[in-house]
């Protein structure tokens, strides 16, 4: 099986490339695949091929009238950020490149715009290097070739205990098979069905569990499915993604439109019972919405309900009520539900912005079975808000370090508002600096220096943009993890003596554990392979006397 993620040199492959090389949809087919040069182009059929000529970057840039020409170069010895029609050889990735010799033209992963789904960029001697896609989803997409979305089981754990799993249908005659063993009722009732993450129809009997039909993995759509026949050939009557314990969305058809034609098997073009679910923002119940009834099943509480997370209420401070802060009354139908401030102005102090009888207005930042949780941070600096509110996770930011402390870097973005009270709206703590292993602050970064990160989080309580700068760079750890293999044998120093074993650094960047003792840090030991761990970055170590 394949690893939840796939390196090369480091850097992660997105998971739509993964899906799409799973599925054998990669590489695109025909010339018409790559408009973007007249000379023919050959996109790279596997990770093997992707990892080969990848590789072939880094020996280009070392002949600097090379470089100069492809217009290649290294981030980590560059003086600034390095930008198109420049290449950050550290931060790319190719999947293209050119069919005939002496054309030297290519395609590559450019992560210098975020990791989870980079942005395609193109290149040629003449223009240097250009973006051709903001994403490489968005690149797929321009091809014609579609990922499917994963969901993931939210019901019961003990049913994930229960074994089985669906019978899988991959044509005509695998269904009518199929049938052949139900009982003659049970053949007009609606079956079970799951789409696995292969594409492949599963079916189980009526009234079985979606999470053991799909074994207990995730899946691309589920739901309840209905056949008729029709002389010899059996076809879809009607199918739903009616599943409480995955609640795939409607858009999940894509998945199932796949997997039946796949199969050959003729169907309405659509679910004929689209189940939409909502979430209540009350009590948590998962609710199905039908006849565009928007109430919850439980509590009856309104599912398009004004005190819903984003919107702003106001109200009265009533009380102090511990553990949970100064109780807010809040106004008009939401009265009856008590309201506390989870994050607080970012001026003054606690006492003066909730003092009983005093009137404040907030954003309702989260629900619980009880409670509604306010920020008035929110309503005090509201622009600085709704631009750390518009970020996503993944996105790249970039700006220059304006502070430097033992527990993190602040930054001034470039773009965006300034924070009425740091140094700056972006912050890195210490670990997200660098993959590799450093003593002071200092030795990464410095004041005024420019830096690219890739946002993690919204710090509510902060006002601040988490950033991670390790994040686009490569992964030491999964460089060596190309090349390293169980057994292997390396020289290594002691860095740091633990109560279960000692660490030892064998490459820059990679330490593994030796659960034994018996030396300090800086001694010198030899080392073998015992356990490589790529999804957790584990290695564990023997010493070879």
């Amino acid at each position: 099986m394949r690893p939840s993620q796939v390196h090369v040199r480091g850097l992660p492959l997105p998971d739509l490339l993964l899906e799409l090389l799973d599925a054998a949809a990669w590489p695109p087919s025909g010339d018409t695949a790559t408009p973007w040069f007249e000379d023919p182009m050959d996109f790279l059929a596997g990770i093997d091929e992707i990892r080969r000529e990848s590789a072939a970057l880094l020996h280009l840039s070392e002949d600097p009238a090379t470089a100069d020409l492809f217009r290649l170069a290294r981030g980590s010895q560059s003086p600034d950020l390095v930008e198109l029609p420049w290449l950050d050889i550290e931060l790319a990735v190719l999947i293209a490149v050119n069919r005939h010799a002496g054309d030297d033209i290519a395609i590559a992963l450019d992560y210098r715009r975020g990791s989870a789904d980079p942005a395609v960029v193109a290149s040629d001697p003449c223009t240097g290097w250009r973006m051709i896609a903001p994403a490489f989803s968005a690149l797929a997409a321009s091809l014609g070739l579609h990922g499917h979305r994963r969901y993931h089981y939210v019901g019961p754990d003990d049913l994930l205990r229960s074994g089985g799993l669906g019978c899988p249908i991959t044509s005509h005659e695998d269904l009518a098979a199929w049938l052949a063993r139900q009982d003659d009722h049970d053949r007009l009732e609606p079956f079970t069905f799951v789409i696995d993450q292969s594409t492949t129809l599963r079916l189980a009997p009526q009234r079985s569990e979606h999470v053991v039909c799909a074994g207990g993995a995730p899946v691309l759509s589920a739901g309840e499915i209905t056949f008729e026949r029709d002389g010899d050939v059996w076809r879809v009557r009607e199918i739903s993604n009616q599943s409480t314990g995955y609640c795939p969305d409607v858009s999940s058809w894509s998945a199932v439109r796949t997997a039946l034609d796949g199969a050959g098997l003729d169907h309405p073009g659509a679910f004929t019972l689209p189940i939409v679910f909502r979430r209540c923002p009350r009590c948590g119940q998962l609710n199905i919405v039908k006849d565009d009834h928007f109430h919850c099943a439980v509590c009856d509480a309104d599912l398009l309900d004004r005190g819903a997370v984003g919107s702003l209420v106001s109200g009265t401070v009533v009380a102090d009520e511990r553990p949970f802060g100064p109780r807010i009354r809040l106004d008009g139908d939401l009265a009856s539900t008590p309201a506390h401030i989870r994050d607080y102005p970012w001026h003054g102090t606690r006492a003066e912005a909730a003092r009983i009888g005093q009137r404040v207005t907030g954003e309702v930042v989260s629900v619980d079975t009880e409670r509604i949780w306010l920020s008035l941070a929110a309503t005090e600096h509201p622009e600085l808000w709704t631009f750390l509110k518009g970020l996503r996770a993944g996105e790249v930011l970039t700006g220059r370090i304006a502070d430097v402390q033992n527990f993190g870097v602040f930054v001034a973005l470039d773009e965006g508002p300034p924070h009425p009270t740091y140094p700056g709206v972006g912050f890195v703590t210490t670990p997200e600096l660098s993959w590799k292993h450093f003593e002071q602050v200092t030795d990464v970064v410095r004041s005024g220096q420019p830096v690219r990160g890739e946002v993690l989080a919204f710090d509510t309580y902060n006002g601040e943009a988490r950033l991670s700068l390790r994040a686009l760079q490569p992964d030491p750890f999964q460089v060596f993890a190309d090349e390293a293999e169980v057994g292997q044998q390396f020289p290594g120093v002691v860095t740091k003596v633990v109560p279960f074993g000692v660490f030892v650094r064998i490459a820059d960047g990679v330490e593994g554990l030796i659960p034994s003792k018996g030396v300090q840090p800086g001694d010198s030991v030899q080392v073998s392979i015992v356990e490589l761990d790529r999804d957790r970055r584990r290695l564990l170590l023997t010493r070879v006397r």
